[in-house]
C-alpha cells in the first residue's frame, strides 16, 4: 500500500466514521446519557465512555468480516433497531407524563435507567405476590457509572451492518487486502470517535448548561420528549432508514 493511496484510505475512512457518528441513534443515545448527569464534566466523560464502548464493538466486529468474513445475521440489526426503539417511547412516555403531573420537580433521566427502574419495580411487585411480603422501593439513582455507560455503548454497536459495512467500506475504496481493509476501518473508528465526542460536548453544554434557567431546562425536556417519540416510532416500525441524514 503506497504513501498516497494509504493517505486516501485513511481520509475515507475518517470522513465514512465522521457520517456514521452524526446519525439518529447516536445523537439520541448520547443525549440520552449526558442529559442524566450531574455536571457537564461527568456528562462529558460519560458520553465519551459511549463512544468509545460503541467504537469497540465496530472495530472488532469490522475487523472480524475483514479477516474471517464473519457477518452476524441479517436479522438481528432489525432486532436492534427496534429494541432501541422502545427504549425511547419509554423515555418519551415518561418525559410527557412528568411534565404534565409534577414540572417543578422534573428532572432528566436516562431512559436506561428508568427502564432498570421499572423492571426493579415489576421484580419487587412479583415477588410480593410469591412471598406476601412488602418490599420497600429503593431510590434509583438518577446516573450510571463508567462500566454501563461503556456497555451502552457497546449495546448500540451490535448490528448486522457492522460486519457488512467493513466489506462494502473496504471494496468501495478498493483496498485489495485485509491489511488496507483493516486501516480503513481503524480510520473510521477515528472518525466515529471524533464526531460522537463532538456530539457529546454540543449536548453537554446545551442540556446541562440549561439547568440553571429551569424554563430552559423543562423546553429542553419537551425537546428530548418529542425527539424521541419521533425517532423511537421510525425504529420500532422499522422504518430508521426514512429518517433524514446529515451530511448525506
Amino acid at each position: 500500500m503506497d504513501g498516497q493511496i494509504g493517505v486516501g484510505l485513511v481520509a475515507l475512512g475518517v470522513g465514512l466514521g465522521l457520517k456514521h457518528g452524526i446519525d439518529w441513534d447516536h445523537i439520541a443515545a448520547i443525549t440520552d446519557v449526558t442529559s442524566a448527569q450531574p455536571s457537564r464534566l461527568r456528562g462529558f466523560a460519560m458520553g465519551t465512555l459511549y463512544a468509545l464502548g460503541h467504537a469497540s464493538v465496530v472495530l472488532v466486529l469490522g475487523l472480524l468480516a475483514l479477516w474471517v468474513a464473519t457477518m452476524l445475521p441479517a436479522s438481528l440489526d432489525t432486532v436492534m433497531e427496534r429494541v432501541v426503539g422502545v427504549t425511547l417511547l419509554f423515555l418519551a412516555a415518561w418525559v410527557f407524563w412528568s411534565l404534565f403531573h409534577n414540572p417543578h420537580q422534573f428532572v432528566l433521566r436516562s431512559r436506561w435507567m428508568l427502564l432498570f427502574a421499572g423492571m426493579r419495580s415489576a421484580y419487587r411487585w412479583m415477588m410480593s405476590r410469591v412471598t406476601g411480603r412488602v418490599y420497600p422501593a429503593s431510590e434509583a439513582p438518577r446516573t450510571y457509572g463508567a462500566m454501563l455507560s461503556f456497555a451502552i455503548g457497546m449495546i448500540h454497536g451490535i448490528g448486522a451492518e457492522t460486519g457488512s459495512q467493513a466489506l462494502l467500506f473496504a471494496s468501495v475504496a478498493g483496498a485489495t487486502t485485509t491489511v488496507a481493509g483493516s486501516t480503513l476501518l481503524v480510520a473510521f473508528v477515528i472518525g466515529l470517535i471524533v464526531s460522537n465526542s463532538l456530539i457529546t460536548l454540543g449536548s453537554t453544554l446545551g442540556v446541562l448548561g440549561a439547568q440553571s434557567r429551569r424554563t430552559a431546562y423543562l423546553a429542553v425536556g419537551g425537546i428530548i420528549g418529542v425527539f424521541s417519540l419521533v425517532v423511537g416510532t421510525f425504529f420500532v416500525l422499522g422504518q430508521g432508514h426514512r429518517l433524514p441524514g446529515f451530511f448525506a
